[in-house]
């Protein structure tokens, strides 16, 4: 950005008024003996650098004016701590949620939506009255379906419908499987043994080990709920993809199939077969919620034991003892929150995938 004449007439003027001083104020006479000349170079030097210092801060100001630059203050010794508290504070689900790509994967799922309901509308208005009003009510059904707080007849036999076909070392079940596994596996991990941890430290020692472990609790908590949330998000595109593909019927998409589902011609049954795979990627979501929150209630339990066998021998109160309680309360409540959060977004994704259905299923129509 480019500075405007009145800054540097501005500039200028303040510059030649402050050295015209400095010129003024020096000592008298040429002439005059060696110390005044000193003096005068010591006057005029001090004069000098006035005069940088004074148009300096004023560049400053007018470059901040002109180009709304904000300059960064020094930090007092308190604000330091601050920032890394900030820093820790930033573990969040929607961070971590968006590090793994589950916004994309969203926005793509309601692409697809987006387009298949147009598609959809448009071939509406080419069938009779009694064929728009049965397709309407198959709409209305498959959104029931995928809303998991309603209840669904389990006994449908068309939900047995489409198998899972392993073609590889794991079918995508088997994925959210491992990745529950390892994740339920580093939560008991990061918990066990945390009383012998304790044991023999002082009471300030306690409490910063306690609270150290918390957070490293809920913040691997967080981003395995995350990941595994937008692991589901990533299989129910591909479960979209999937049935475009075999709607479609090209050969090379059919091929690059990442489903493994034999689909049934049945738009209920594609329905409930997503359902069901939902239905258990949300199982495993809670699984691993629930993990971290017993952990971190694990570690809490090992602190009140330590921490009252360190008060009952020295007689001593300890500071922000009840704080690490409150924290970990906190924490287990911000997990419960993140598993809300991620089923919401599981079927956010499926609700994405009604008119992707029904839209296909009418290609032969």
């Amino acid at each position: 950005m480019k500075l405007n004449v009145f800054m540097f007439c501005r500039l200028e003027n303040s510059a030649a008024n402050l050295s015209g001083s400095s010129q003024h104020d020096g000592p008298g006479a040429a002439g005059s003996n060696a110390s005044s000349l000193l003096e005068t170079g010591r006057a005029f030097t001090a004069k000098g650098m006035q005069v940088l210092e004074y148009v300096s801060k004023e560049t400053m100001d007018l470059l901040i004016n002109e180009t709304g630059i904000e300059v960064e203050k020094d930090k007092k010794p308190g604000e330091e701590q601050n920032d890394e508290d900030q820093l820790s504070e930033e573990v969040t689900f929607d961070r971590c949620f968006y590090i793994y790509g589950g916004p994309e994967q969203l926005e793509e799922l309601e692409a697809l939506s987006s387009h298949y309901a147009m598609l959809f509308n448009r071939r509406k208005v080419k069938l009779s009255a009694e064929h728009k009003s049965i397709y309407d009510g198959k709409l209305k059904e498959v959104q029931q379906i995928f809303n998991l707080s309603a209840e669904i007849d389990s006994n449908n036999s068309d939900s047995n419908k489409g198998k899972t076909i392993k073609r590889g070392n794991e079918g995508s079940s088997d994925e959210m499987k491992n990745l529950h596994d390892s994740s339920v596996g580093k939560a008991a991990e990061m918990a066990a043994g945390f009383t012998n941890t304790l044991t023999g430290l002082a009471a300030n020692d306690v409490v910063l080990r306690t609270t150290a472990r918390l957070e490293s609790l809920h913040s691997e908590g967080v981003h395995r709920l995350s990941e595994m949330c937008c692991f589901a998000v990533s299989q129910l595109l591909v479960f979209g993809k999937s049935i475009i593909s075999r709607a479609n019927k090209t050969e090379d998409e059919a091929d690059d199939d990442k489903a493994h589902i034999e689909w049934p011609e049945d738009v209920t049954a594609k329905a409930n077969i997503i359902r069901v795979n939902a239905q258990t990627m949300i199982g495993y979501v809670e699984a691993v919620s629930n993990s971290f929150i017993t952990g971190i209630s694990d570690v809490a339990e090992a602190y009140q034991a330590a921490i009252k066998a360190v008060t009952s021998e020295s007689q001593s109160v300890v500071p922000h003892a009840s704080s690490v309680q409150e924290k970990a309360n906190a924490f287990s409540e911000n997990l419960r929150a993140d598993q809300t959060t991620a089923v919401c977004k599981i079927q956010e994704g499926m609700q994405f995938l009604a008119h992707v259905l029904i839209s296909t299923s009418m290609n032969a129509a």
